[in-house]
């Protein structure tokens, strides 16, 4: 979306834009007495983020922009509180849970496309919008990032084993890791699992979509946690589940020759793998959560 001008027969000169626009490219220059208020936009050093804030907020649709896609404009957008009450979405929030039981049917291309449409408008970091995804449904390509999951997690089981050895040649977090008496138990009964042929990486869930940027910004895992919530509460209105799978996130982001072969060029950086499928499992309520940890100043 590339930001033109303004229609100076449309704009009324209510100087929304010149108050909204985050990077300050509306101006409304000095005039002398008896001069009409004006309004002007000026980017000539590229500084606009294409938010499109000017366009959402002016009044008499007199922004002018070059963008295939049209803006949206539909009844309580001026007033996004009135499309859902509190307490109905805080309901939906909470009837959220992370799925690891899958039906054995199809997610359909035309459900896939539904939830990446929910993510495209996810905020990300000023408006980079520089995530980019693949839907991973072929089987084989599946279970290279599943064998690639179990490769480093066996690497874990041994670093476990010799903890006592070399823990004091590891950084700070994986020493932590494996000294953990909980980490020893969860890697045993995972590898169980897998030896009794149930998958444990994925669940047989039938989608993983995979969200990596070609640079790695200080804010891209931040961008991913955004658009990634989009995708599940989208999944969710469609009668789907999601999980975000971490272990394979890390597990990719460590094999460049897994990522090459579904696609994913070997200096790009995995922000987030999540799995989609049908849900083989009904919740009866939501569960607690501790107590938020806040400090007011």
């Amino acid at each position: 979306m590339k930001i033109i001008g303004l229609d100076d027969e449309k704009c009324i000169k209510c100087l929304d834009c010149v108050r909204e626009c985050p990077s300050g490219l509306f101006i409304k220059p000095p005039t002398e007495l008896g001069e009409k208020r004006r309004v002007i936009f000026e980017d000539p050093y590229e500084g606009c983020i294409e938010c499109g804030h000017c366009i959402a907020v002016c009044p008499t649709d007199a922004i002018i922009y070059d963008d295939a896609d049209d803006y949206l404009e539909y009844e309580g957008m001026k007033d996004p509180s009135s499309l859902i009450d509190f307490e109905t979405l805080n309901k939906y929030l909470r009837a959220r849970r992370s799925i690891r039981n899958y039906k054995d049917k199809e997610v359909s291309d035309e459900q896939i496309k539904t939830i990446l449409e929910a993510m495209r408008y996810a905020p990300s970091a000023r408006n980079d919008q520089a995530w980019k995804y693949i839907i991973v449904k072929d089987p084989g390509k599946i279970d290279k990032i599943r064998q690639s999951v179990i490769k480093m997690l066996a690497l874990l089981r041994k670093l476990i084993k010799y903890k006592a050895v070399i823990k004091y040649f590891l950084p700070k977090s994986v020493k932590e890791m494996i000294t953990e008496p909980r980490t020893k138990v969860s890697i045993e009964d995972f590898f169980k699992r897998i030896d009794e042929g149930e998958d444990d990486v994925f669940y047989n869930a039938p989608v993983v979509l995979v969200t990596y940027t070609e640079h790695e910004g200080d804010m891209a895992l931040n961008d991913a946690g955004i658009t990634l919530t989009h995708g599940m509460l989208a999944a969710q209105a469609l009668g789907l589940g999601t999980c975000w799978i971490g272990y394979a996130q890390e597990a990719l982001n460590r094999n460049k020759e897994v990522k090459e072969a579904i696609g994913i060029s070997k200096d790009s950086n995995v922000n987030g793998v999540l799995i989609i499928g049908h849900p083989d499992v009904k919740y009866h309520r939501a569960p607690p959560r501790k107590t938020l940890d806040v400090k007011w100043v």
